[in-house]
């Protein structure tokens, strides 16, 4: 039986949380024993995303510490680390406990690292002094990383590239979901967004178009292109399910755009994939991303796509939903355009989009995948 410890930077709400749960819930109970660290309160309390180098990353000396000795207590066979300051922190504290049993059996604990989205990925909007600070950060954690798994092959390629480790360290594995969600019906879901929403509308029509996002409110997500996207799009109703620092920027930006009667955000909704069958479209307009969830469960849910050309979607959509250049308004409105205007080539790509997730992109398979890891 091994033991596996899976750190993950937030205890949030998010891709790489519901990765590290599903991992935990779902690895072979005869030869894993898993338990989830995370920064915070309950777990390590200086590991944060805080940027503090003016004051010598005093928080992130801290978290190695910190890390260093809850590995000697926790003693795991395979420390598998998640999200950028996980994986650079959680390398060095690994390194320490490591090299401070050398003559033991200590040492040889595997070392996994997956990456949810290179942070400096080219399109995230970082100056180029951080973004090769972030790579070179990356560079000196793969040297005491075992393996690093990449959720789609665009971030595998980013790596290769910016030469962050050997092909041979880096591999692909993208995320996959169990199929069988308790999806609302169209009807159901829309008349429960409704009730959810601030201020409860009577004037929206059931039976009108509605085009939905489900993710965080935060800089990665560019909810502020949707937004002015959907000033070319009058013919829709647009949500966005999530919460997030950026909601009350994004509330301004809807007020000031006009769209207060026909943009809406929602909040506190959990599973918000169970109300995927309100929306006529699902689009994610991101500037980052590693392979989300969200849109796996949009197609689970055969909803007709349109995604931002960033991270791993493309992998999945080209084909079978449209792909459009992240911060282009006026390109996102006119695939959305495009699909509500084509319904019968919408349907056939949610089709595809369905049936490629089922044949490709399970829970069992991932799972299956990162076990081999683990024992090889």
């Amino acid at each position: 039986m091994k033991n596996v410890l899976l750190l993950v930077t937030k205890d949030d709400v998010g891709g790489a949380q519901k990765y590290v749960r599903d991992l935990a819930d779902n690895l072979d109970k005869s030869r894993f024993r898993a338990k989830i660290l995370t920064g915070g309160k309950g777990g390590v309390r200086f590991l944060s995303n805080r940027f503090l180098p003016h004051f010598l990353f005093a928080n992130d000396i801290l978290a190695a510490l910190e890390m260093f000795f809850i590995f000697r207590r926790e003693r795991p066979d395979i420390l598998h680390l998640n999200s950028s300051k996980a994986g650079v922190i959680g390398a060095l504290a690994a390194w320490l406990y490591k090299i401070s049993h050398l003559t033991s059996n200590i040492s040889r604990v595997k070392v996994i690292f997956t990456a949810h989205g290179w942070v400096f990925n080219p399109d995230n909007n970082l100056s180029e002094l951080r973004r090769q600070f972030y790579i070179l950060a990356h560079k000196l954690a793969a040297l005491f990383q075992s393996n690093i798994i990449n959720v789609s092959e665009y971030d595998r390629q980013l790596a290769l590239r910016e030469r962050i480790a050997t092909s041979e360290k880096l591999v692909t594995i993208r995320n996959g979901i169990n199929h069988q969600i308790d999806f609302l019906d169209k009807t159901l879901a829309r008349k429960e967004l409704i009730k959810k929403l601030p201020h409860p509308t009577s004037h929206i029509p059931p039976q009108g178009v509605w085009v939905g996002s489900i993710g965080r409110l935060v800089a990665e997500k560019d909810y502020i292109t949707l937004i002015e996207a959907s000033k070319e799009v009058p013919v829709a109703n647009f949500f966005i399910i999530g919460s997030g620092p950026l909601k009350k920027l994004l509330d301004k930006k809807i007020k000031i755009a006009g769209l207060q009667d026909r943009f809406f955000i929602v909040e506190g909704l959990a599973p918000a994939a169970s109300y995927l069958k309100a929306f006529d479209l699902f689009v994610l307009s991101s500037v980052k991303e590693g392979l989300p969830y969200t849109l796996l469960e949009a197609m689970a849910a055969a909803l007709p796509v349109v995604v931002t050309r960033v991270g791993g979607m493309s992998e999945l959509v080209e084909g079978r939903g449209l792909v459009m250049p992240p911060r282009e308004p006026s390109e996102l409105a006119r695939a959305i355009n495009h699909f509500l205007a084509n319904p019968n080539e919408a349907v056939e790509s949610a089709r595809r989009g369905n049936d490629f997730l089922k044949n490709n992109l399970t829970l069992d398979k991932a799972i299956a995948l990162t076990e081999k890891i683990y024992l090889a």
